[in-house]
C-alpha cells in the first residue's frame, strides 16, 4: 500500500496547507487530502535560483540590520562624532578658518536640515550632520579667540604678579602659576597673561592670592618634539599658560599697585582662592596621617596633589597601566557618587515607610550630584575632572527622569556638551581614552546584558541553587565582571594609548585584576568617608583604612613590574589611528551584525602600522633648537651629546620604538695651527679629522665637545656646530650642516643643506629621510686631502612639525622682538 502511494505522487510544487495533490489512477488514495495545482513557475537551474536566494536573503538581511540600527537611534549617536570631527579638522588647519563663514555654514546647514526635514530625512539627516560639524570648528575658533598669549622667546627678566597657584613636587619644591602684573629689566613687549616659575631655593612659600616678585627665567612653550608629537605649546594655549621657567633666587613677597594685580576682587575670585586653600588644607591632613607613597597618592586621589609619590612608584604604576589612578577621571567620580548612591538607598530602604512615600531613588541621585559637584571643586577642576562630572551628571540626571543611566545617548549628549565647552579636548588622549572606554564597556555589557536574558528566558535558564552556591556564583561573576572591564577598557584605549604615548601596558589585565579590587572596595569609600568626617575631626581612622588599600595597589604594581612592564611600539601613523577609531565606533555604536564591518576596518588600521604601508621612519632627527640631533640606524639612536635632553630624546627613543642610545664618541680638541701655544680653538682641521674617523664608525657622531660633531650616517656626511666660524669649512665638507645658533644665512654655496636654529625657529623640529645614494672613493691621489667625496649629493626629504602653520600657538614663532613686529611668510 505504501509503495503504490509512493508511486501514484506526482512531482509538483507544495501547496497552501503543505500537502500535494495526487495523481488519479486506480492506485490513488481517496483519504488523501486534494488541494488545487498551483501554477508552474519558469524553469530556472538549481545553481541560479541558489544564487539568487542568497542574495535575497543577504539584501534583506542588510536591509533588517539598518532598520534595526534606525530604531536604536545610531542617527544620534554620530552626531557628536561629527562635531569632534569638525574640531579636529579646525584645530588641524594651517590658518584660521574664518568664524563668519562657518557660522554661516552652521546656519545654512540647519536651515536645509530643518526645511527637509518632512519630506527628506536622508538631506535632513546628511544637513544635520554637516551642522554638527560646523558647530564644532566654531566652538574650537571661540575657544582659539580666548586663548592665551605665549611668550616669543626665552628671556631673562623679574616679574612681578599675584599667586593663583601653587604646586609642590616629589623634592618639596614649590612651582607657582602667577597673573603677571609687570616685567622689568628688560620689560618684555608681548608679556603673557600667565606663567608658571618653580622656587628650587628654600624660601617661606607665599599663599594664593599674595604678591609675588623675582628675577626669573622664562621661556617659551616647545612645540612638538618631532613631526607627528604632541604639540605642548598647543596645550599651553589652551591652558592660557604664556610661559614656564624658574626663579634664579628665593622670590619675595611683593606690593603691586598696578590694577591688573587686583585679583582678590569680586566674589567669585574669593571663592576661587577660598578653594585653593582649603585643597592645600586637605593635602596636609592626609600627609599627617599617612606619610610617604600612600600619602601622596590619597592626596592625588583627594585634591589633585601628586607631590611625595616617589619615581620609582610612579614608574611602576605607569608600566602596568595602573597610572589611570593618579588622575581624578570619571572612576574615581563615580566610584565617590555611586558609593553615596549606594549607601543612600540602603539606608533609606531600612525604613519602609519612607520608601513608600517619597522617591528614595531620586533622593540618592540628587545626593551623588551633590557629590560629584564638591569633588570637582575641591579637586581643582582639571579638564579631564570636568569632563567625568559632566557625564555622571547627565547620567545622573536621567535617573532623576526616570530614564536608564547607562546609555550610549547618554554617552554621545556627554561627548557633545564637553566638545561644546572644551574643543579642543579632542585631539588630547584624555577625551579620546575615556570616552572609547566608556563607549566600549556600555557596549561589551550590553551585549553580554542580551545574551543574559535570552539564557534566561530559555527553559530551566533561571535555576538556583543552594545559598552557599549562589555566593560563589556571585564572587565568580564579580571577578569576571572584573577581568571583562579591564579587558575591554585596556583594549579601546590602547589604539589612543599607542598613538600618543607610543607605548602599550604588557601586563595591564593582571595588574587592574590585582589592584582595582582594592581601589573600589576599600581605597575610595574610604576616602570618601574620610572627607565627610575630615571637618568633624574623625578622619583618620579612615584615612589609615586608605592607606592600606593603597599599599596593596603599590604592591601588586612593583609585582607586575617586575614580571614586565610595558613595551614600546613605535610611532603610530595618522592614517591608521584614523582608519582604526572609525572601525571602533562601528564596533561599539552598532548592534545588529553591520558592527563586523568595525572589525574590518580595525585590521585595516593595524595593517597601515606595519612595513612597509607604515612608511620608512627617519634617518636624521633634529630638535627645535638645533643643538640635539638624532641618527637613527638598526644599532640605535646616535646623538650628538653624551647626556641629552631627556624630555626630547626620551621621546624620540619611544616614537623609535625604545631604540638604545648611542653617545658620540669623543675625540681630543686640536689646537690653533698659527700658534702652537695658544688655547684650543676652531679650525677648519677639526672637520676633516673628524670625517676621517666618521668614515670609520658610520651612524656614530665624533666630536670635540658638544659643540663640533661630525657623522656619516645613511651615505650622508652631517655636521652639528654651534660656532659661526665653522660654518664656511662645514658647508664645503657635508651634505647636511645644522647650526644651533641663529644666523642668518639660509643656505650653502657648495649645494649642502643648511638649517639654523633661526630656521627651526619657525618650522619646529625636523625630521629627515635620506635617500639612498651611491658614494664613489676615490683613491688618496686623487681625492681631496684623501677623504670619500661624492660625484652627487644624496637627497634630503624634510618632514617639519609647523612648516607653513600659522595659528595664535605658533605666530610667536615670527615675532621680532628687536623691531617689535611680526615678520610673517610672504
Amino acid at each position: 500500500m505504501m509503495q503504490a502511494k509512493r508511486e501514484g505522487f506526482e512531482r509538483e510544487p507544495v501547496g497552501a496547507f503543505g500537502a500535494v495533490k495526487p495523481a488519479a489512477g486506480p492506485h490513488a488514495d481517496p483519504a488523501a487530502p486534494v488541494v488545487l495545482r498551483q501554477a508552474k513557475r519558469l524553469s530556472t537551474p538549481p545553481l541560479a535560483r541558489h544564487e539568487e536566494s542568497s542574495a535575497t536573503r543577504l539584501r534583506k538581511g542588510f536591509a533588517a540590520a539598518v532598520s534595526a540600527e534606525k530604531d536604536h537611534g545610531l542617527a544620534f549617536l554620530f552626531l557628536p562624532v561629527a562635531m569632534g570631527a569638525g574640531a579636529g579638522l579646525f584645530y588641524m588647519a594651517p590658518t584660521d578658518p574664518a568664524l563668519v563663514f562657518v557660522a554661516a555654514g552652521l546656519m545654512v546647514a540647519l536651515l536645509v536640515a530643518g526645511l527637509s526635514r518632512e519630506h527628506h530625512i536622508t538631506s535632513a539627516r546628511c544637513a544635520g550632520y554637516l551642522a554638527a560639524l560646523f558647530a564644532g570648528a566654531l566652538a574650537s575658533g571661540i575657544e582659539v579667540h580666548n586663548g592665551a598669549l605665549l611668550l616669543d622667546s626665552d628671556v631673562t627678566t623679574t616679574i612681578t604678579g599675584t599667586v593663583q597657584a601653587r604646586e609642590f613636587d616629589p623634592d618639596g619644591r614649590v612651582r607657582y602659576l602667577v597673573k603677571l602684573a609687570s616685567t622689568a629689566d628688560p620689560q618684555i613687549r608681548r608679556p603673557p597673561l600667565r606663567v608658571r616659575l618653580s622656587a628650587r631655593s628654600s624660601h617661606m612659600v607665599l599663599p594664593v592670592g599674595a604678591n609675588i616678585s623675582g628675577r626669573a627665567r622664562l621661556s617659551a612653550p616647545s612645540g612638538p618634539v618631532m613631526p607627528g608629537g604632541y604639540d605642548f605649546a598647543f596645550r599651553a594655549f589652551v591652558d592660557r599658560i604664556g610661559a614656564q621657567g624658574y626663579f634664579y633666587r628665593a622670590p619675595v613677597e611683593a606690593t603691586v599697585s598696578s590694577s591688573r594685580a587686583e585679583t582678590a576682587a569680586g566674589w567669585i575670585q574669593s571663592f576661587g582662592l577660598g578653594l585653593r586653600s582649603m585643597r592645600e588644607d586637605v593635602s596636609a591632613r592626609i600627609r599627617e596621617v599617612l606619610p610617604g607613597d600612600p600619602g601622596g597618592i590619597a592626596a592625588a586621589l583627594a585634591v589633585s596633589d601628586r607631590r611625595g609619590i616617589s619615581k620609582p612608584v610612579v614608574e611602576a604604576l605607569r608600566a602596568t597601566g595602573l597610572a589611570h589612578i593618579l588622575a581624578i577621571s570619571g572612576l574615581h567620580m563615580a566610584l565617590a557618587a555611586g558609593t553615596l548612591y549606594i549607601g543612600i538607598r540602603k539606608g533609606l530602604a531600612v525604613f519602609p515607610a519612607l520608601v513608600e512615600a517619597w522617591p528614595v531613588k531620586k533622593i540618592a541621585a540628587v545626593g551623588a550630584m551633590l557629590t560629584a559637584t564638591a569633588y570637582l571643586l575641591i579637586s581643582g577642576g582639571s579638564v579631564s575632572t570636568q569632563r567625568a562630572w559632566v557625564m555622571l551628571t547627565i547620567m545622573l540626571v536621567a535617573v532623576l527622569a526616570d530614564r536608564p543611566a547607562l546609555t550610549m545617548r547618554n554617552v554621545a549628549l556627554a561627548a557633545m556638551v564637553i566638545i561644546l565647552i572644551s574643543p579642543s579636548a579632542v585631539v588630547g588622549p584624555g577625551f579620546q581614552m575615556s570616552f572609547a572606554a566608556t563607549a566600549a564597556l556600555i557596549s561589551a555589557y550590553a551585549a553580554i546584558a542580551l545574551r543574559a536574558r535570552h539564557r534566561s528566558a530559555a527553559p530551566g535558564g533561571s535555576a538556583s541553587g543552594s545559598v552557599p552556591r549562589r555566593w560563589l556564583a556571585f564572587a565568580a561573576k564579580a571577578l569576571l565582571g572584573l577581568a571583562i572591564t579591564s579587558l575591554v577598557a585596556g583594549l579601546s584605549t590602547g589604539l589612543f594609548s599607542a598613538h600618543h604615548f607610543h607605548r602599550v601596558a604588557g601586563n595591564g589585565l593582571l595588574a587592574n585584576l590585582l589592584a582595582m579590587p582594592l581601589v573600589t572596595f576599600v581605597v575610595m569609600p574610604a576616602g570618601l568617608l574620610a572627607m565627610l568626617l575630615m571637618p568633624f575631626g574623625l578622619d583618620a581612622w579612615p584615612l589609615k583604612i586608605m592607606g592600606q588599600g593603597l599599599e596593596g595597589v603599590i604592591a601588586a604594581a612593583n609585582y607586575v613590574h617586575g614580571l614586565g612592564g610595558d613595551f614600546s611600539v613605535g610611532q603610530i601613523p595618522l592614517t591608521a589611528t584614523l582608519i582604526a577609531g572609525t572601525g571602533f565606533v562601528i564596533l561599539v555604536f552598532l548592534r545588529s551584525r553591520l558592527r563586523l564591518a568595525g572589525l574590518a576596518l580595525i585590521a585595516v588600521g593595524l595593517m597601515f602600522t606595519l612595513p612597509p604601508m607604515a612608511g620608512p621612519r627617519p634617518d636624521i632627527l633634529i630638535s627645535e633648537t638645533g643643538d640635539l640631533v638624532g641618527l637613527s640606524s638598526a644599532s640605535g639612536l646616535a646623538s650628538n651629546a653624551a647626556r641629552p635632553n631627556s624630555f626630547v630624546f626620551g621621546q624620540w627613543q619611544t616614537a623609535m620604538r625604545g631604540a638604545p642610545h648611542l653617545p658620540p664618541v669623543a675625540e681630543p680638541k686640536m689646537k690653533s695651527g698659527s700658534d702652537p701655544g695658544a688655547a684650543t680653538e676652531p679650525d677648519a682641521a677639526i672637520l676633516e679629522r673628524l670625517l676621517a674617523a666618521a668614515t670609520l664608525r658610520p651612524s656614530r657622531f665624533q666630536c670635540t665637545g658638544r659643540g663640533t660633531c661630525v657623522a656619516i650616517h645613511a651615505g650622508a656626511a652631517i655636521v652639528a656646530i654651534d660656532q659661526a666660524a665653522l660654518i664656511g669649512a662645514a658647508c664645503d665638507r657635508a651634505d647636511l650642516v645644522v647650526v644651533a645658533i641663529p644666523v642668518y644665512m639660509s643656505s650653502c654655496r657648495s649645494g649642502a643643506m643648511l638649517i639654523t636654529s633661526r630656521s627651526l625657529r619657525r618650522s619646529g623640529s625636523l625630521s629627515i629621510t635620506v635617500s639612498t645614494v651611491s658614494r664613489e672613493a676615490q683613491s688618496a691621489a686623487g681625492g681631496q686631502d684623501g677623504y670619500l667625496k661624492t660625484k652627487a649629493r644624496p637627497r634630503f626629504k624634510v618632514n617639519a612639525t609647523l612648516q607653513g602653520v600659522i595659528r595664535p600657538w605658533t605666530v610667536q614663532r615670527y615675532y621680532e622682538w628687536r623691531t617689535g613686529k611680526f615678520d610673517l611668510p610672504g
